[in-house]
């Protein structure tokens, strides 16, 4: 065996020995090495999938119909989705500061301030 074979023997000994390490401490820590998604359940076909690892930004939340994402983006903490008279409503969090999104169909619209039933049906403990 001449020496480049020998140093590429060990140069793949040791990145064999590295993907196991870093699998073994991602496991341990409770991550993973690769992107995955996280599906929530919703209501009807509406829920919330969270996207993690793989992107510099962290975690990213979308809610979905179905396939399709309604909307997406980087924010801290989501609630809902709940349904009421025929639209869905969800709330996201960023900051201690709270958006609102209802959805009736395919269209997300967002509200500043919603009708208190729809705040008392995702915020069922705050009095």
């Amino acid at each position: 065996m001449g020496q480049l074979a020998l140093g590429f023997r060990s140069l793949l000994i040791k990145a064999g020995i590295f993907f196991v390490m870093a699998g073994l401490l991602a496991w341990a820590l409770g991550g993973t090495l690769f992107p995955r998604n996280l599906n929530f359940s919703g209501v009807g076909n509406i829920y919330w999938k969270a996207s993690i690892g793989g992107d510099i930004d962290g975690m990213q939340w979308s809610l979905m119909q179905g396939d399709q994402v309604l909307t997406s983006g980087h924010w801290q903490t989501v609630v809902g989705p709940v349904m009421l008279e025929n639209s869905t409503w969800s709330a996201t969090g960023n900051a201690g500061q709270w958006s609102f999104l209802k959805v009736t169909g395919t269209a997300v619209e967002e509200i500043s301030s919603p009708p208190v039933e729809v705040l008392e049906a995702l915020f069922p403990n705050v009095k």
